[in-house]
């Protein structure tokens, strides 16, 4: 070997362990550039998904669809797929204006399933719904979804026309952030 190619060789050693060693110093020190104490809010469509920092593993994803009334304002309804006790739930959100013994109904098509209200708060009435296969089915394949509640005023039903707009890619999203926020993996490396 010449005295050429051992100085290439020393000169080529030199730079990958500089290459290596800066490689594992910025792996070290990657904690104050990186997102992990940082909610994230994003928006797909008619569904907001909103994501707790990657430190806070106790807390889950959230994802909710409003109807607003234009002229006024007013939240007419709120869907919120969420987790309680560790399990999927859908919780709707009406005004107080409804009859609450009629219950809140769930509409895909014509096909109509009515829940009970499980508290009514300054805000409105709400209804916790364990979400299941079907549900998730029925969410995934909507044209249309209506919130039934029934007026106090006048004992009418009304369908409260909400999107499914954006839902499928915001609970795909929401399924890989959470994989991702509560795998084994992302802690040993954080």
């Amino acid at each position: 070997m010449t005295d050429q190619m051992r100085d290439w060789l020393t000169r080529g050693a030199m730079a990958l362990g500089v290459f290596i060693l800066g490689g594992l110093v910025g792996w070290v020190l990657r904690g104050s550039g990186s997102d992990a104490g940082t909610s994230r809010i994003l928006m797909y469509k008619d569904w907001r998904l909103v994501c707790p920092a990657d430190k806070d593993d106790k807390a889950f994803c959230t994802m909710t669809s409003e109807l607003i009334d234009n002229k006024s304002g007013t939240k007419l309804a709120q869907l919120s797929f969420g987790k309680e006790d560790g399990k999927d739930m859908l919780a709707v959100k009406v005004p107080l204006t409804v009859l609450i013994p009629a219950g809140v109904g769930l509409q895909f098509g014509s096909d109509t399933q009515t829940y009970q209200y499980a508290t009514c708060a300054p805000d409105g009435c709400l209804a916790f719904i364990p979400v299941d296969d079907k549900l998730r089915a029925s969410f995934l394949g909507a044209k249309s979804i209506g919130v039934v509640v029934t007026a106090s005023q006048n004992g009418k039903s009304v369908a409260l026309p909400m999107s499914p707009q954006g839902y499928a890619d915001a609970i795909s999203s929401l399924n890989t952030i959470e994989a991702r926020r509560h795998s084994w993996w992302r802690r040993l490396w954080s």
